[in-house]
């Protein structure tokens, strides 16, 4: 039996009937805990709806912590919520949801009192009526950097259903609405091109945000840097060098580390792997426990030839997690450094006791094997000296579309006898 059997082996039925049981009455942690370490057909999936009960019910009490204004409470459940494997976007929805409790209670508090001193109307935006739905946009626009938001201000109420209509996923209409905006004031650029980007119209959203930052140069809108999003488009549309000038022109102002970041990564997707290593060397610096720097850092040594020099990123990434999510403090177990490791170490035979130790902890944190996992397992095959490995490498190459990286994988670890 390969290594993924351990997490769908056998065990005894009355465990598993009970851990049902549990989940019917919604008791998530205690069948989650029933279920570690049990070897049984039905664990994987019964320990996942365990796992995504724990989920909703850890986003659920955080969305209660916001709306009671505890929102240390709130965070504390998120990260639980983490830990048991919530989605990046539900992640992001709760924090959302926080973030525009918070602002629609500060925006609320603006226009009230705006609202003795101003009669509707005499101011287009924050002479609104608490209730009106168009304070959604002035919440939007706590996130912008004071001049700007004075600038946008002055566009009165129009400008404001035209952005919401971005919000609201309708980016045709806003887009048309906005172009008058554009014309006349250059920040408005930048919604035109959040307009036009959700429309995939890629080529005018840079343009648009070419324009803005010529005018006004680049800024920080909410969690959202201009100049990463400009080169992210400039990149997409095959002009790599200019998404380079442009993360170059900004990070000579501000050096922070998503500007560096977004320059690594392009850099690395450009092929310059030197360039992108150095860069994430630096960073990790300056943030040693971002995971993402050190699969980064480890992806390029790797290209450059240095494979102990991957090894060694990876084996420091992994110091910075936990791997049982639930039970300590880290962050929980980089399932993708674990399987880079993993197949490091087994495409080189090396380091066989860790080698068990990584693929134990990726069958604890694996929901659903993925290709990566049934390549580990072909290579253990190889390893173990299995004449199924054949078969299996067959199984994996059928699996890959054409052109896919990972064909080389196969052809450089299995292309001879061993």
């Amino acid at each position: 039996m390969g290594w993924l059997s351990r997490l769908f082996g056998t065990d005894p039925q009355s465990r598993v009937d009970k851990a049902r049981r549990l989940l019917e009455r919604g008791e998530y942690n205690e069948a989650r805990w029933l279920l570690e370490d049990v070897e049984h057909p039905d664990m994987g999936p019964l320990l996942a709806q365990a796992k995504a009960g724990l989920v909703l019910m850890n986003l659920d009490e955080a969305r209660a912590r916001y709306s009671a204004g505890d929102s240390v409470g709130a965070k504390e459940h998120l990260e639980i919520a983490h830990q048991f494997g919530a989605s990046h976007d539900q992640l992001k929805d709760v924090r959302r949801f926080g973030r525009e409790l918070r602002e629609a209670e500060k925006a609320r508090k603006v226009a009230q009192a705006s609202l003795p001193t101003a009669p509707e109307g005499d101011d287009p935006l924050w002479g609104l009526p608490p209730d009106d739905p168009r304070l959604r946009y002035a919440m939007r626009l706590e996130t912008w950097p004071e001049d700007l938001r004075l600038r946008l201000s002055k566009l009165g109420p129009r400008f404001a259903q035209a952005v919401m209509a971005i919000e609201d996923g309708n980016p045709a209409v806003a887009y048309d609405a906005l172009t008058p905006f554009a014309m006349a004031e250059p920040a408005a650029r930048y919604e035109r091109a959040r307009a036009a980007l959700q429309m995939g119209r890629i080529p005018d959203a840079a343009a648009d945000l070419s324009d803005f930052a010529e005018a006004l140069g680049h800024h920080r809108i909410g969690n959202q840097h201009t100049a990463v999003l400009h080169a992210q488009l400039l990149a997409r549309t095959g002009r790599g060098d200019a998404a380079l000038s442009v993360l170059n022109k900004s990070i000579k102002k501000d050096g922070a580390i998503d500007l560096r970041g977004a320059r690594a990564g392009l850099n690395e997707a450009m092929g310059r792997m030197e360039a992108a290593r150095d860069e994430a060397e630096a960073l990790l610096r300056k943030a040693p426990k971002d995971q993402g720097l050190y699969r980064m850092l480890a992806r390029t040594r790797e290209a450059l030839g240095d494979r102990e020099g991957a090894v060694f990123a990876l084996e420091a990434s992994l110091a910075t997690t936990c791997s049982n999510p639930g039970k300590c403090g880290q962050q929980p177990f980089d399932i993708a450094a674990g399987r880079m490791l993993a197949r490091l170490y087994l495409e080189d035979r090396k380091a066989p006791d860790r080698v068990d130790e990584l693929l134990d902890t990726l069958a604890r944190n694996t929901e659903e094997p993925g290709w990566e996992d049934r390549y580990l397992e072909a290579l253990v095959a190889r390893n173990d000296g299995n004449s199924r490995v054949g078969e299996m490498v067959t199984a994996l190459s059928q699996a890959l579309p054409a052109g896919d990286r990972r064909h080389a994988w196969l052809d450089n670890h299995f292309s001879s006898p061993t």
